[in-house]
């Protein structure tokens, strides 16, 4: 058993890259690996060094957090399916496995080279199915099949967005938001980054493609945070370039921008009414919420006489859909796992000194992906996206990986001087 759980230890680093590729390409994959990850680990734990030296930072905001919703779903009215979809829990443990999968800084940055590999393949996938469905140019049916879109359709849209190999447009924005937050901070502090201009240019073409409103004011505050961070000024400078050019040129990507300050826009009501319902769905169950799921079953209950969709499985609102489904303590404990979060990752930044750059880069990063993902979530459901969360998970993990290296350093440091 102790070789066993040694191999599974071994095991982790390796499928946590592969992990961080399927991020960006397959949720078949992201599921595979993630069990695989899981079962590694206990393997791992069997030993029962491993068990000691086993980190656990933010575990009681997201035990919390569990038990809340565990409890939530306990007191619903349809538990069975209740229980089935508080399953979203078990990916969190990614969290846990990246903070102590990962070695050190270094090695965050060799996987990181394999996943900013991956945006870039999913950034030019994704220009080539905006280029096949804004073309008149007649194509044969392969390539439609090969890039995920029904070509007679799409060509009929008054807007494609862009997906990459993910369902849907907004998956793809959400994912690009904490790649570029890694990608700018690590422009910003690290060193030898000229080879991260490509894959940083194609994200930020590729986001705007997606059209998603919520990623680009995300990526917005990421981008202030970040040059709070770092105090490279420099950074806002192709943002505000970026929205003149945008604002100053008539198209579609103008339009939507523009309708990001447009009350009477349809979307925008929409929500205003899913708000309003969520709103209503608190007030009776203020406590525990209707239990996970529980948007989805009861919205018609709920839904307002003027507003459009008959039914929806989200409230585009983390705060709202958090609170509705599983209460204000729901809502409090998962409030508490970012604020955790936030005051962790801020004293570790501070700590490390400017010499160590690329570490800092990495917290820095991961402190901007968690504020663009947070505003993006006040217009919609991200937490409930996996292939989203699922990659914050893991790049919450790496402020935690750099502090204990940081501590290990400083130990070894200290022991010639002791002795």
């Amino acid at each position: 058993m102790a070789r066993l759980a040694r191999l599974a230890a071994r095991s982790i680093p390796r499928l946590l890259v592969l992990l961080l590729v399927a991020l960006m390409t397959s949720i078949t994959a992201i599921d595979t690996l993630t069990a695989l990850l899981i079962v590694a680990t206990l393997l791992t734990l069997t030993d029962r060094d491993a068990r000691v030296r086993y980190r656990l930072p933010l575990v009681l905001p997201m035990l919390a957090f569990a038990v809340i919703t565990l409890g939530s779903a306990a007191a619903s009215t349809d538990r069975a399916r209740a229980f089935y979809e508080s399953k979203h829990l078990i990916p969190s443990a990614l969290f846990f496995i990246a903070v102590n999968g990962f070695e050190s800084g270094a090695a965050i940055r060799r996987a990181l080279r394999w996943f900013f590999a991956a945006v870039s393949l999913v950034a030019v996938y994704a220009v080539l199915q905006t280029l096949a469905c804004a073309t008149s140019v007649e194509l044969p049916a392969w390539v439609g099949r090969a890039l995920r879109v029904k070509l007679a359709a799409c060509r009929e849209l008054h807007m494609f967005r862009a997906k990459g190999f993910f369902s849907i447009y907004m998956t793809l924005g959400g994912s690009l938001l904490i790649a570029l937050s890694l990608l700018l901070a690590i422009l910003a502090l690290g060193r030898r980054t000229a080879r991260l201009l490509i894959p940083t240019a194609l994200a930020v073409t590729v986001l705007g493609l997606t059209y998603v409103r919520n990623a680009w004011l995300g990526l917005a505050v990421a981008i202030v945070l970040l040059t709070a961070l770092t105090r490279r000024v420099w950074l806002i400078a192709p943002v505000i370039l970026a929205v003149l050019i945008t604002l100053a040129v008539p198209s579609v990507l103008r339009t939507r921008m523009l309708s990001m300050l447009d009350p009477q826009d349809e979307t925008a009501r929409e929500r205003l009414y899913f708000w309003d319902a969520g709103r209503r769905m608190v007030a009776d169950a203020p406590l525990l919420g209707l239990g996970p799921g529980g948007v989805h079953r009861y919205y018609p209950q709920y839904k307002a006489p003027e507003a459009g969709k008959p039914r929806t499985g989200h409230l585009h609102n983390n705060l709202i859909q958090i609170a509705a489904e599983r209460g204000l303590l729901g809502l409090a404990a998962w409030l508490w796992i970012w604020i955790a979060f936030s005051v962790s990752a801020g004293r570790i930044y501070g700590a490390l000194p400017p010499g160590r750059g690329e570490d800092r880069a990495l917290v820095a990063g991961s402190l901007a992906a968690v504020a663009g993902f947070l505003v993006a979530g006040l217009f919609e459901y991200n937490f409930g996206d996996s292939e989203v969360i699922d990659l914050l998970w893991v790049v919450m993990a790496f402020p935690f990986v750099c502090s204990r290296q940081a501590r290990l350093e400083a130990g070894h440091a200290r022991s010639p001087n002791e002795a």
